[in-house]
């Protein structure tokens, strides 16, 4: 349990230097407390004042969940299984941070991963495009639950990260 804590505490740190860095956010008098000064609680609570919303995690979640897809389609399936487990861990950090969300998280993972996960294990495109397909209904499902039906995935034309090798067919050990 505490190693799990950890390890979501290290994943959030550099998402909260990128959210203060990138946006230049000016954090108020209460929120500006120095998160190396202070008593625990103290510090504790500066570091909750800047915690990403769910949009950053899902900027993230978003771009892996497309680079998946490419490279299933690619036929390079580790790198697809790689996207799928990064999605599953910038997923705790939303729901750490967001806990309200948590459940409907982890229902997603559940219901959305383990079958695009299962068509990477049996090399099936197929499978896997019909999965992935479900799982994008899936996502704008959800954004339409919570009252952000205006946030609406599609699969692009290329994929996000255009330095990657989607198309590997040799395996590499």
């Amino acid at each position: 349990m505490l190693r799990n804590k950890l390890r979501i505490a290290r994943q959030l740190l550099p998402v909260i230097a990128l959210s203060i860095g990138a946006t230049g956010i000016a954090l108020g008098a209460e929120a500006a407390k120095d998160i190396y000064k202070g008593s625990t609680e103290e510090r504790l609570d500066a570091l909750a004042a800047v915690q990403p919303g769910l949009g950053t995690v899902m900027a993230e979640y978003g771009n892996r969940f497309t680079n998946a897809y490419f490279a299933a389609k690619g036929g390079n399936w580790r790198l697809a299984q790689y996207q799928i487990k990064e999605m599953t861990e910038i997923q705790e950090v939303g729901e750490a941070t967001r806990p309200s969300k948590a459940d409907a998280l982890k229902g997603f993972e559940e219901g959305n991963l383990a079958p695009l996960e299962l068509a990477i294990k049996n090399k099936d495109f197929s499978t896997f495009k019909g999965a992935f397909e479900e799982a994008a209904a899936g996502c704008n499902g959800c954004h339409a639950g919570t009252g952000n039906p205006f946030v609406k995935y599609v699969l692009p034309h290329a994929p996000v990260e255009a330095y990657l090798d989607f198309n590997l067919k040799t395996d590499p050990k």
